[in-house]
């Protein structure tokens, strides 16, 4: 399952509106470059504070989506 469908998003986020949806597909982002968006917003990895690794673009646009979508 590797696809970015309703059912694939919304199995790794909750319910999403049609928009985000649409937005998330166009970021480029794979269903692992989600899990890894909303670990991030989430505070469960520490990706960014580790100063070890950038966040890939697609990682960085879907979280921007994820956190606009929660406030």
């Amino acid at each position: 399952m590797n696809q970015l469908t309703r059912q694939s998003l919304e199995h790794i986020l909750g319910p999403l509106d049609d928009n985000t949806i649409r937005a998330l597909k166009t970021t480029g982002a794979n269903l692992k470059d989600i899990a890894q968006a909303k670990a991030l917003a989430e505070q469960k990895s520490d990706i960014v504070g580790s100063g070890e690794q950038d966040i890939p673009e697609p990682v960085s646009q879907a979280l921007l989506i994820i956190t606009g979508e929660q406030q």
